[in-house]
């Protein structure tokens, strides 16, 4: 594997393990925070993707989408995560 090949699929295992990461600290700070200014904060998302497309063929049913939501804490994760990572780069 080549080092350029290397770098991208480290940065994009760092990426996806912080989207995870921020997601789910996402998901326990909802429960956890008390309702307020700091839950409204860490709670904003922005979200994106493509709508749910449905075929059906009679015996088979198709159902595609794809959709990505990104908080705060999102972003803080990929930044930590990236930075964690640069020790393999």
């Amino acid at each position: 594997m080549s080092e350029g090949r290397k770098r991208f699929a480290i940065v994009f295992l760092a990426v996806v393990v912080g989207l995870l990461a921020g997601g789910l600290l996402t998901e326990i700070l909802r429960f956890a925070l008390p309702t307020g200014v700091v839950k409204t904060f860490f709670m904003k998302d922005v979200a994106f993707g493509l709508k749910t497309i449905e075929i059906n063929l009679g015996l088979i049913d198709f159902t595609f989408g794809f959709n990505m939501r990104f908080s705060f804490l999102s972003l803080v994760a990929i930044g930590l995560t990236v930075y964690y990572f640069k020790w393999w780069l």
